[in-house]
């Protein structure tokens, strides 16, 4: 098995032979001032934007979660959701009109929340204009919206991307992605006695 992560495609840091646990700092790692929250009124002002996010659950709620974030800050999260009820939920939160925000959505099943128990979904609308929609996933998936350039990243950030190839005994492998104190991405455990590739973005 073995990682690598990479910053704006370029290969920062890569590994596999280490005993318990092995951490490596990236990128600009002196003291930054924290990025400001958007609002969440309902009614936004005029350089704002109202992003709304809906998710219809499948039969096993309790395995999803997500959260929108506008660089290390949550703004909006929601669930674990109920089981055996396929239900829409919604929130919405007003945020500036030049943010790059992320929304990840998690599932603890490693299947989605479409199709195997249901035909679950989410979207995101910027505005009332859907940005993204999905539902097919495995164990999690990341979308960028917003004021963001080609890699999905605002013009001050940069895209960090972690792969791991995982060896027979995955279920003893976790990993964290971390900016203080803050967890940006985490992963695993993961299955055993298969090779596969896993790869997040933020």
């Amino acid at each position: 098995g073995s990682y690598k992560i990479f910053v704006d495609g370029v290969v920062q840091m890569s590994g596999g032979e280490f005993e318990t646990i092995e951490t490596t700092q990236i990128g600009n790692c002196s003291p930054t001032s924290a990025p400001t929250v958007g609002s969440n009124s309902s009614a936004c002002a005029s350089d704002e934007s109202m992003v709304r996010v809906e998710l219809l659950t499948d039969r096993y709620g309790s395995e999803t979660t997500w959260e929108l974030k506008n660089g290390d800050n949550v703004l909006l999260q929601d669930g674990p959701f109920a089981d055996n009820t396929i239900q829409l939920y919604t929130k919405e939160i007003c945020v500036s009109k030049s943010a790059c925000l992320s929304m990840t959505i998690a599932d603890t099943g490693r299947n989605g929340i479409c199709c195997t128990n249901g035909k679950g979904s989410y979207k995101i609308f910027i505005d009332g204009v859907e940005q993204k929609s999905g539902g097919e996933f495995e164990s999690s998936e990341t979308t960028q919206i917003g004021d963001c350039d080609s890699n999905g990243c605002a013009s001050d950030e940069s895209m960090v991307r972690v792969q791991l190839l995982t060896d027979y005994r995955g279920s003893e492998t976790t990993w964290e992605l971390k900016s203080r104190d803050n967890i940006l991405l985490q992963d695993g455990p993961f299955p055993n006695f298969i090779f596969q590739l896993y790869t997040k973005e933020i």
